[in-house]
């Protein structure tokens, strides 16, 4: 991460030189300052060396790879196969390629849609895995079983409720049952907020984006639709007059 940054702050530099070369420039050359030529030449010099500098460090952040014990990193990211899945699998290669960046080999494994949950994503067949979660109005109890720490039961298995990256913490456990059982909504929310922080630093699971909630319905219903966190009003649904 810290050698992404790198690059985009090389590049940033080299930016910021060529329009100060190119504004010492423009001076210059109307003869407004003469005493500008050679401090121009001399900004033009440093931005077309900040330029290489940014290029080398882009080449050497694509060419890095991550290693532990002089084996290179490299990931299995299974993605479902099939026409109906072709968005996941865009999702899936525009990770793999930011990864790449970092010196993180990610290789997609495109297998049976059928058979991506109950045979992948559930049994923990995987490195890297794309899924979704609804949201509700009420964190406190619905993600505690997705953040849950996986526990030991009898005949050695592992109860991860729905912790399919099987990343968990004590802690969390704590503050969300915590939250869930609290009346007060400020202190509720501090809780949350609490949980949130220590979900982040486990990082097994990591939110990409909020999908959009779609609802087509008749011109003639009302009431109806895309609700999202809210209760749905059903005295207020029926047939418009």
């Amino acid at each position: 991460v810290r050698l992404g940054a790198t690059v985009a702050a090389a590049q940033q530099r080299a930016a910021v030189l060529r329009r100060a070369a190119a504004v010492a420039g423009e001076v210059a050359a109307e003869g407004r300052s003469a005493a500008l030529a050679e401090p121009a030449e001399l900004t033009l010099r440093a931005s077309r060396e900040a330029d290489a500098a940014a290029e080398e460090l882009a080449r050497s952040a694509a060419a890095a790879v991550r290693v532990k014990a002089g084996a290179p990193l490299s990931l299995r990211f299974v993605v479902p196969d099939g026409p109906r899945h072709a968005e996941t699998r865009r999702v899936g290669e525009q990770i793999a390629d930011q990864l790449a960046a970092m010196g993180v080999h990610a290789e997609l494994v495109e297998v049976a849609a059928d058979r991506y949950l109950t045979g992948h994503v559930v049994p923990g067949n995987f490195d890297l895995a794309l899924y979704s979660w609804p949201a509700s109005a009420f964190p406190a109890t619905d993600a505690r079983g997705v953040f849950a720490k996986p526990q030991g039961i009898p005949g050695g298995e592992l109860f991860i409720e729905q912790n399919y990256a099987r990343v968990g913490t004590d802690h969390i456990d704590q503050l969300l049952t915590q939250a869930a059982g609290e009346l007060d909504d400020e202190r509720r929310a501090e809780l949350l907020a609490k949980a949130d922080t220590r979900i982040w630093a486990a990082a097994g699971s990591l939110p990409l984006y909020q999908a959009p909630q779609l609802v087509a319905s008749a011109d003639e219903v009302a009431g109806v639709g895309a609700f999202g966190l809210g209760t749905p009003r059903y005295q207020d649904i029926g047939f418009r007059g």
